[in-house]
Order: structure tokens, then sequence, then C-alpha cells
């Protein structure tokens, strides 16, 4: 006689970026019959946004960026999962989604819950668009609009705007390209030497750097058209421009947990507050965790670091299914370190790495060499188990 296997629990992970891939190849490496892994997500694709910067300029390689969820488990339905939905509302185990999904309908129980809800940033850094085919349609409007573009302005000098003004002056040389930027200096959480040297690779290419002012904004913002504008700044600037692309502002979407469990968001920045075993700060839900970009954590907000965060979430969780307790918990170790490569075009990049030990900063001889034009996606095709070729790219 066949004994039937008991009924799994659910592990769920709100969002699909960087911080539920890591949990989910960590979890499918050592995965526990009594539970599954449950990464609900609106988006049809993973997103590889580390390219769009690039793909907001150049063509042909923008289906390559949008890479299916289907294979993450390898096929293994007890392993996990991804849901296509949007959660609207989080309860103590469970969350109700905007529509209908196979098996759960419009609710999903769970045992343990991941936070990794992520943040809002303007396209093109980030995507509202909810499948491939709306992604890559968003990406073709800018290229349209920087093409047809003579003086392109791109307005806030974070990681995105600066890839995004080096592409543009590289892609079109002749364009009168400008950079501008509310502080005095790029990426103050780095070393002195990456705003050096970023400064350098943008002026070679011949990008017009206003630093130290900032932008009058229209109630509206800017759309995406090309029409002859006029940007105010608060230092008495007007600037003559027929393209101005936002990229600025970073906002968590910590709303969700917010309604949950108020103590648990930063009331000043409304981030996710989080303990060192990166449970949220709200001892009523020692169940509830968090992480990624939406944490109030000092490392910084990258794709590593998400990982390595949702990495560390899982353990935990998987210390508790196992019968640990509290005190069994690993704090999560951060070092505090700032990691970054950014890249300016086809040869041009700034990296700050330890890989060698010491923290230090490599210019284009070493960051900037065989930067393929889709900045590394295939890698996120191997983490869902999916080949990067002809048959499989339009999946």
């Amino acid at each position: 006689m066949v004994t039937a296997s008991p009924p799994q629990k659910n592990i769920v992970i709100i969002g699909g970026s960087c911080a539920a891939m890591g949990a989910a190849l960590t979890w499918g490496e050592k995965a526990l019959e009594s539970h599954r892994l449950i990464i609900i997500d609106v988006k049809s694709h993973f997103n590889h946004v580390f390219a769009f910067p690039r793909a907001a300029v150049k063509s042909g390689f923008e289906r390559e960026l949008f890479v299916p969820y289907h294979n993450l488990f390898g096929g293994d339905d007890r392993k996990g999962k991804v849901l296509h939905a949007r959660v609207t509302k989080l309860f103590e185990h469970h969350v109700e989604l905007d529509r209908e999904v196979p098996e759960f309908g419009t609710k999903v129980e769970f045992d343990y819950l991941i936070y990794g809800a992520g943040t809002k940033i303007p396209a093109p850094g980030r995507l509202a668009a909810e499948t491939k085919a709306a992604g890559i349609d968003t990406l073709k409007k800018y290229q349209k609009a920087i093409e047809e573009a003579e003086r392109p302005v791109v307005i806030g000098a974070g990681a995105v705007g600066i890839e995004l003004a080096a592409e543009i002056k590289e892609h079109y040389p002749e364009k009168h390209v400008t950079l501008l930027h509310s502080r005095s200096g790029y990426l103050p959480r780095f070393k002195k030497s990456v705003d050096v040297m970023t400064y350098n690779i943008l002026k070679k290419h011949g990008v017009k750097q206003i630093l130290g002012d900032r932008v009058i904004l229209p109630e509206q913002g800017f759309p995406l058209e090309v029409k002859p504008i006029e940007i105010h700044t608060r230092g008495g600037r007007v600037i003559q421009s027929d393209l101005a692309i936002m990229c600025i502002g970073m906002t968590p979407n910590s709303q969700l947990l917010a309604e949950l469990s108020p103590k648990s968001i930063n009331s000043d920045n409304k981030f996710v507050k989080v303990k060192p075993t990166m449970q949220i700060q709200d001892d009523q839900y020692p169940h509830i965790f968090a992480a990624g970009d939406v944490l109030d954590h000092t490392d910084v907000k990258t794709g590593h670091f998400a990982w390595v965060q949702g990495i560390a979430a899982l353990n935990n969780i998987m210390t508790l299914i196992n019968g640990g307790s509290q005190e069994d918990l690993r704090p999560y170790v951060s070092y505090d370190v700032a990691l970054i490569r950014l890249i300016l075009g086809n040869k041009e990049a700034v990296m700050q790495t330890n890989m060698l030990g010491p923290l230090v900063t490599a210019g284009s001889w070493i960051a900037g060499r065989n930067i393929p034009d889709n900045i590394y996606a295939a890698r996120a095709w191997a983490w869902v188990r999916t080949p990067l070729d002809e048959e499989h790219a339009d999946l």
C-alpha cells in the first residue's frame, strides 16, 4: 500500500528579482520535502535590468533581456513554482492576488515569507511592463526617441543615468548629450577614484556634464517625446533640449508590508527594517523575512547584495523548518563593501572590486574587456536552466 505524501507547506517570496533568484537556486540544491518555494511576481519574465540602459539606445538583443521563469525549478512543481500575479494584500499567513492562478485561485497560503518586492526607479532603469512583448516595446520606444533627438539630456547620475549618457554618446557621437546631476560628484558610496574615472570617460566620450545643480521638474515630469524644451535648474541655468530622460528617484515597494506591520517600516524613508537574521523588525511575525533593494540596510542596492540577502533569509527559514530555534539562526554578515561595475559603452567601464582582496578601482583596461551587447544576459538564462539560443530566445 502506497502512503500518500503529506501536503506541502509554502515558502512564498514576493518579487522575482535577484533576491528571489539567489534563494531559488539555493533551494534547488537542498529543497526540503515538507515545503516548496512559491515566487510571486507580476512580470512574466525575469528582467535583466543590467542591460536596460544599453537596450534603450541600441537594438538587436532586447529579447535576450527577458528571461522565462518556466524552468527555474527544472519542471519539478514539488520544489517550487513561479506565479504571475500581483499581490494585493498581505496577511499573517496568506497573500491575496489580483487574478486567478492555477491551483491557488486568488489566495496563496504560506508557512514562511520573504518580502523581496524591491524598489521603483524610472524607466529605462526599470520597466513597468508586465510581459516580454511589452518590455521590448518600451525599450524600442526609447530607442526611437533617442535616435530622433539631437540634444538629449539625462537627468540624474546614478548608475543608470551615467551608463545611459555614455551609451547615447558612443552610439550617436554627433548628438549633443548632457548629463545633469544634483551632486558635485558621482556615486558617493564608492571611492573617489570611481568618480574621477567616470568623469574622465564621459568627458572623453564628449558628454557635457553639469554637476551640483538640480532640475526644476515640471509637475507631470518630462514625457518621452522629442520636441523643443527648456530645462530650468535651481542654479539659474536654462538648458535647450529636445528630449529629457529622468533617471532620478528610488521608491521602496514596501506598502504591502506596511499595512500588515507598520513597525517594520522606517518612517523616514519607507524602507523595510530587518533584524540581523533577515526577519522583519516585528516580533509578531517571526516567520516573515525580507531581502533585496527594499531593505533599510547599509548594503549597496545591487543585484549581488540582493542575491546573498535572499540566500541568508532562506537558510534561516530552513533552520526553523528543521526544528531550530531563534537562537540557532545565523546573522547575515554584511561586509558593507561597495562593489560596482559601470559599463560606459562597448569598451569603457569602471569597476570597484575586492576580488583580489583589498578594495580597488579598475578602469577600462580591466573592467571594459569583452563586454557582450546583452551585458552577460546569458548568465540569467543559465540560472533558469534554459539555453540562450534561437530556439529559446523568444520564450
